[in-house]
């Protein structure tokens, strides 16, 4: 996400934008104020919205919900309005991660703390915010466009090259189950990875455990995402069986206590069979949901995978 913070500069406090670069973290000043308390708590709030969405645009199927909400902000922000209405966070109706850690955050952030700050500045600084949170949310946009297919932006600039990190201000995504933790399991699992592409590539990898974990519950059988070993693991009772079906779904690289060598690889099925051992259905990439419904049966579909603002590239047309 794009961090704030503040810089005495004489007599006035500026607020500062911070983000990870290529090689190095990137800023640029965004505005000054009189009052050094106003400017830090600016510089809070800005941090959290942007903290947020970028979580969110990775990991959170209420990602597109949020970006409305926040173009109702730059809008608001634009308007010739003296006040700032609170504005209600809208998920769509079965939507699964409207209880995950930035979602409510955001929520409540959206519907009392960021309208009362921005409300308060003058005409010309709402302006210059207006500007700074649309080029945050065009640089997420962005990212969701570029990432699927395999490349890393072109620009050492670009605030693309944060996306799927563990943030360092408000530590979204640094422990916790999936979703809310979902940053911190790229990490445990592949490492550090520097390139956002490859980051992504594991993004999908774990959207799509958590996907069958939901899709596995909403059919009537048991599940749990794993991350040692790093996997789906879901059970379906046999009415006319002693056993349960119990399947198993992986990086085909990911082996326990292990770190995966490949976030950009297909996904393997397995089947665990009572009195012979395991038995492997086959590989899919993550993003396939035809793929999955195949191997795994149509209850595979119920939750979807892909957001409306996802760009589903196939994998194997990527230069």
């Amino acid at each position: 996400m794009t961090s704030y913070s503040v810089l005495p500069t004489g007599s006035r406090t500026a607020v500062i934008a911070t983000w990870s670069g290529e090689e190095c973290d990137q800023s640029c000043k965004i505005t000054t104020l009189d009052d050094p308390e106003r400017a830090a708590r600016l510089a809070s709030v800005l941090t959290r919205l942007s903290e947020d969405a970028w979580d969110a645009a990775a990991f959170l199927d209420t990602h597109p919900a949020i970006e409305e909400a926040i173009e109702r902000v730059i809008v608001a922000l634009r308007d010739t309005e003296a006040t700032i209405d609170p504005i209600v966070l809208m998920a769509d109706e079965g939507n699964r991660h409207t209880e995950a850690w930035s979602h409510k955050d955001l929520a409540r952030l959206l519907a009392g703390d960021l309208p009362e700050m921005l409300g308060s500045l003058p005409r010309t600084q709402r302006l210059t915010i207006a500007d700074e949170i649309a080029a945050d949310a065009a640089e997420r946009a962005e990212a969701l466009r570029l990432l699927p297919t395999g490349c890393d932006p072109e620009l050492a600039s670009s605030r693309i090259w944060q996306m799927c990190e563990v943030t360092r201000s408000l530590r979204n995504g640094d422990v916790g189950p999936l979703p809310d933790g979902a940053a911190g399991w790229i990490v445990q699992a592949w490492m550090f990875e520097t390139s956002p592409a490859r980051r992504w590539g594991a993004r999908e990898q774990l959207v799509r455990i958590e996907q069958l974990v939901a899709a596995c519950i909403a059919s009537g059988g048991r599940a749990t995402a794993e991350d040692d070993p790093l996997e789906a693991h879901l059970v379906f009772p046999q009415p006319d069986e002693v056993h349960s079906k119990v399947l198993h779904v992986r990086p085909a690289q990911k082996q326990r206590s292990k770190w995966a060598s490949d976030p950009v690889a297909p996904m393997v099925a397995v089947e665990s069979r009572w009195g012979s051992g395991t038995v492997e259905l086959g590989e899919v990439w993550a993003t396939d949901d035809d793929g999955f419904a195949t191997l795994l049966g149509e209850w595979s579909r119920a939750v979807p995978y892909l957001r409306r603002t996802d760009t589903y590239v196939d994998p194997n047309t990527w230069d």
